[in-house]
């Protein structure tokens, strides 16, 4: 009896099997075509100088797919060196790409501007701050251009910028900016 059983179940479990198969080949396929998403364009320039900065991306569709990029900016100095000055204002600047021919550039992954694209800045992103210098956070809270108050003496400061924008509903975008830059020459901070 117990033979006859597992022969009429045989041909379940098969057709179990291929399902599970077909489920895992349709949800790859979605998850690889769902998770492109359109990348905009960030620009950081502190004193009207542009800064080398890293970038990842985090791209988050619901529960179900994630994905992401990582990389640097396209700009020639690889030493963030700012002058000393009483003022510093910090700008970042987003942007939405497109051809010239009005469709949006998803495809694009590095952030420089091309000749070939059409930019259009980008308002009500959440952004959050942080400035940090000998391992103390000297400001954490929401973006303000005007960092005067906590870039003020020479040295090496890190910024880490971070920004959400939300597609829809469930779909968001989350980039980390970090970048570090000399403020005022000198490349050390003196031990205290």
């Amino acid at each position: 009896m117990n033979s006859e059983f597992s022969n009429i179940l045989k041909p379940f479990k098969i057709i179990f099997i291929i399902l599970i198969i077909e489920f895992l080949l349709t949800f790859s396929f979605f998850t690889a075509y769902y998770a492109k998403y359109d990348k905009n364009l960030f620009e950081v320039k502190i004193n009207d100088n542009l800064i080398k900065c890293y970038y990842s991306e985090k791209y988050s569709n619901g529960f179900i797919i994630n994905t992401g990029t990582s990389d640097y900016n396209d700009v020639e100095n690889d030493i963030n060196e700012i002058e000393f000055n009483n003022k510093v204002y910090l700008d970042l600047d987003e942007y939405e790409l497109y051809y010239k021919n009005g469709n949006r550039a998803s495809a694009i992954t590095d952030w420089h501007k091309n000749e070939n694209l059409n930019y259009k800045k980008v308002k009500g992103t959440t952004i959050k701050l942080q400035i940090k210098r000998k391992n103390k956070v000297l400001y954490d809270g929401d973006y303000i251009k005007d960092i005067s108050e906590y870039v003020n003496e020479n040295g090496r400061y890190f910024i880490h910028i971070y920004s959400t924008r939300k597609e829809n509903l469930i779909t968001k975008v989350e980039t980390h900016i970090s970048f570090n830059f000399i403020f005022g020459g000198g490349n050390h901070d003196e031990k205290n």
